[in-house]
Formats: C-alpha cells, sequence, structure tokens
C-alpha cells in the first residue's frame, strides 16, 4: 500500500471517528490521533512528490532491463519469482520445469585484470571452434532408394519362377501355357539406431553451438553407424551375386572384371548398374592406369573427370567399402532404405543426475532397415591379396 492509498484509509478512519465523538462512543483524543495521523501522511506526500520533482529536473537514472524488455529483478529471490509468473498458473502436485534467467547482481568494485597466480590464466580468449576429427563422408545411403512406412515391419513378395514358355504354334494346335509359382513373402524389420550426447546446460541458448553439436557431431555418429549396417546388411543378403579376381590380376583386368559384372548385374535382374562402390585405394589404381605411351586411360590430373565414372557408370569411392572389394549395383531399383518416420532428436536435464550437474542429455534415433527386393541385381567382386 502507497502513502496516497495509507491517506485514503486514515481519512475513512477519522470520518467514522468523528462521527463517533459526535455519538460520545469515543473520546476527543482519538479523534485527534486520528487527525495527527492525516496530517503526518500528508506531509510526506508532499514531501515524496517534491522530491519527484527534483529527481524530474535533473533526470531519473534509467532502470535496468533484461534482454525481454522487463525490469531487471533486484534479488534472485524476485528474479525467480519473476520466471514464476511468465510461467504462468502452476497446478500443485503437477510436474513442471522452470528455467530463471541468469541473475547478475551490480558491483561497485572497478573489476580490473586478476594477477593472482592460476587465475589470471583465465582472462586468455579461447577460440570455441572445436578442431574436429576426420569426418567419412556418408555416401552410401544415398545410392539406394527410399520408402516410408507406418509400421515396424515390412513384408514384400517376390515372383515365382515362370514354368513352361511361349511356343509357336499352328492354327487350331493347342496352345502353350505359362504359369508363375506361387510369390515368397520376404520379410524386413525395422532397427532402431541411437545415440545420445551430454552438453552442458549453458549451451540451451547458445543456437548456434547446439546446431553444430547436433548436426556435426550427434547425427554423424548416427549416420556413420546406419551407413555400417547398410553394407553389412547388402554384403550379407542371399542371393546378390559373387565373382572373385585373383590375386595376380592387374588393374586393367580388375576394370574388365568390373564392366562383366555390370552385364552380369543387367542380364540376371533387368536393370542397368547405376553405381560402382569401392575404396580410394582401389580407385586410385584403377584412376592412374597408364598406357604404354605413360597416358593415363583416364586422362591426365588437368583433365579429371567431373564425376567419377568407370565405362560410364558413376563411381562412389568411400572406405565403408573394404579396399580389394567392388560392389556393382542396380542400387535404386533392386534395393531401398524402409524408414518410419525421419531422425528424432529429444532432450532433457532430468537424465541420471544431469539436473545436478547442469547438464542436458540430446537424444537422436532413427528406424530403418534395408530391403533388397531384387538381390540379383548387386554382384560383389573381391580381389585375392595371396
Amino acid at each position: 500500500m502507497n502513502l496516497k492509498e495509507m491517506l485514503k484509509e486514515a481519512i475513512k478512519r477519522m470520518t467514522s471517528l468523528k462521527a463517533e465523538v459526535e455519538r460520545g462512543e469515543k473520546s476527543a483524543e482519538d479523534l485527534q490521533t486520528a487527525v495527527d495521523e492525516v496530517k503526518d501522511l500528508q506531509a510526506k506526500i508532499k514531501a515524496a512528490e517534491a522530491a519527484d520533482a527534483l529527481i524530474g529536473a535533473i533526470g531519473a537514472p534509467e532502470e535496468k532491463k533484461d534482454p525481454e524488455g522487463h525490469v531487471q529483478a533486484k534479488s534472485l529471490g524476485e528474479n525467480f519469482v519473476n520466471a514464476v509468473k511468465k510461467k504462468g498458473k502452476i497446478v500443485a502436485r503437477e510436474s513442471f520445469n522452470i528455467i530463471a534467467p541468469a541473475f547478475e547482481k551490480a558491483a561497485d568494485d572497478v573489476q580490473m585484470t586478476p594477477t593472482t597466480a592460476g587465475v589470471s590464466a583465465y582472462a586468455t580468449t579461447y577460440d570455441r571452434n572445436v578442431v574436429t576429427a576426420p569426418r567419412v563422408p556418408l555416401v552410401i545411403r544415398d545410392l539406394f532408394g527410399s520408402e516410408t512406412i507406418s509400421g515396424s515391419t515390412l513384408v514384400y513378395l517376390v515372383e515365382g519362377a515362370m514354368q513352361g514358355e511361349p511356343a509357336i504354334t499352328a492354327e487350331g494346335a493347342k496352345k502353350a501355357q505359362v504359369h508363375f509359382a506361387d510369390p515368397t513373402p520376404k520379410t524386413v524389420s525395422l532397427s532402431k539406431i541411437t545415440a545420445f550426447i551430454k552438453e552442458s546446460e549453458e549451451y540451451i541458448n547458445d543456437y548456434a553451438f547446439l546446431a553444430s553439436a547436433i548436426n556435426g557431431r550427434l547425427i554423424y555418429a548416427l549416420g556413420l553407424k546406419e551407413q555400417s549396417i547398410l553394407v553389412t546388411n547388402l554384403l550379407g543378403t542371399n542371393g546378390i551375386q559373387t565373382g572373385s579376381i585373383t590375386a595376380a590380376a592387374t588393374y586393367l583386368d580388375v576394370a574388365e572384371e568390373i564392366l562383366k559384372a555390370a552385364m552380369d548385374v543387367q542380364e540376371q535382374s533387368g536393370f542397368a548398374a547405376d553405381a560402382i562402390a569401392l575404396n580410394p585405394a582401389d580407385w586410385f589404381k584403377l584412376r592412374t592406369l597408364k598406357l604404354t605411351t605413360n597416358e593415363y586411360f583416364g586422362g591426365g590430373p588437368f583433365g579429371a573427370q567431373s564425376v567419377p565414372n568407370l565405362w560410364g557408370i558413376p563411381v562412389c569411392v568411400t572406405t565403408a567399402i573394404a579396399a580389394n572389394k567392388f560392389v556393382v549395383g542396380a542400387w535404386k531399383t533392386c534395393g531401398s532404405v524402409v524408414q518410419n518416420g525421419g531422425i528424432r532428436v529429444d532432450s532433457t536435464n532430468s537424465d541420471v543426475d544431469d539436473f545436478e550437474k547442469n547438464l542436458m542429455t540430446i537424444r537422436a534415433e532413427e528406424r530403418l532397415a534395408l530391403a533388397i527386393r531384387r538381390p540379383a541385381g548387386f554382384k560383389v567382386l573381391t580381389k585375392s591379396t595371396t
């Protein structure tokens, strides 16, 4: 209650006492006390108004405001209460989280660069950009087709073998019958790939760092595992074509075997090979093949291919494929990555003892499977080293 409100209440009491004195219910002394109270409040109000006028003439100090434009709290408790008010009505016994902004209390001391041993180092400027470890390009998934399902399991049908064949028949003669065996159901179940990182809770408002931590570290780690799983599942699929290359074979022989594998893919699956995946070490040996005149087959270093290719087929150079192994396939049409939704990212500061340590846990997860509908659309060549 401010002074003017107090004065209003005092005048009401004085008026009431006056009526009671006139009826003989109260003494004149009681009324005088009430009158003195009113005069005292009036004097205080007059003094306050005079002080306001003086401050106005000089210039009132500017109130400090927080980033949202609100008057800054004068105490830590008031700072937290303001955060509660912004949260809105909180129902008792219901779970809630309140994060109060940092409270900064002004100090009158002049802050100088510290000189105490062990403390002065904190005045050093640090570059917050982390020098990252080498990143393996995540390219295998892009070679496959892509599809999305709403469940956790996909069942697809593989056409049965054709029985019989068309024939040339004379007019009126019995025609040839063609029959396809019943299709075979194939099942693939989605696997969940997950990973999490822990970061200081203070980074929650450092949007640039937070985005880089998620994109450059967490999602990369998830994608690296995903790429490994896709390669392992592809090479372990029953029915894919395989071939071997002797240790004595030159890389010119290897190039010819790759072309033959591409033809086998087309012959067995009906689809043309659209990519060749191989290790950087093998691509170097193929790319540096030379004629007897010491000229490069694929052009010199200043005439490099804009898109790596072999026999006109795009080449995917990746360490996800081991050295001395070559995967030729009709990737887009014969295989696909099946996924339920996309990558989900969640965060909390309530995992284990995160709240006590001012940490937050950021979790990423995805659900996917590899469906190789036409295994014959892939051929894996392995070059012996002995």
